[in-house]
């Protein structure tokens, strides 16, 4: 009867143990695939305000030209190019000249809408890029065409 009682509580610690087993790893892949959602918020982020960032280097030393600078946003160029850089559409990149003729006058460049997707679908509510990426820069001298 000890012999019994031996191998039925060898079959109860192996049970645990796969429950046990089951939950950490849920628990380590909910984790990592945060991690990596993480990442990819960031290094998107990044390239997002970079393309930004061009546009307004080419804003700061060419005359206005709302196409010519989404080119410059869109396919690192002031022609239009082919394929965009990161899946970008004309109707994502905003391009505004605000307070013209006066010594505020900037140029305001934003991304807006872009459709980041995401591994876990519970992260996609809690970030988007509705007015995050915005960089405005004042212009100097220049006649502001459209």
């Amino acid at each position: 009867m000890f012999r019994f009682l031996s191998a039925s509580h060898n079959r109860t610690q192996r049970g645990s143990a796969f429950v046990e087993g089951a939950l950490v790893l849920t628990i380590v892949l909910f984790t990592l695939i945060a991690i990596i959602d993480f990442g990819q918020i960031l290094l998107t982020q990044q390239a997002l305000v970079e393309r930004v960032r061009a546009g307004a280097r080419y804003a700061v030393v060419n005359p206005y030209n709302v196409t010519n600078i989404q080119n410059v946003v869109l396919y690192n160029s002031p022609t239009a190019g082919t394929k965009s850089i990161l899946g970008l559409t004309a109707a994502m990149v905003e391009v505004n000249l605000l307070s013209n003729g006066t010594p505020e006058a900037r140029i305001e460049i934003r991304i807006v809408n872009y459709p980041f997707r995401f591994f876990t679908p519970g992260v996609k509510g809690l970030y988007s890029t509705n007015n995050r990426i915005r960089i405005a820069i004042p212009v100097e001298g220049q006649g502001a065409t459209t």
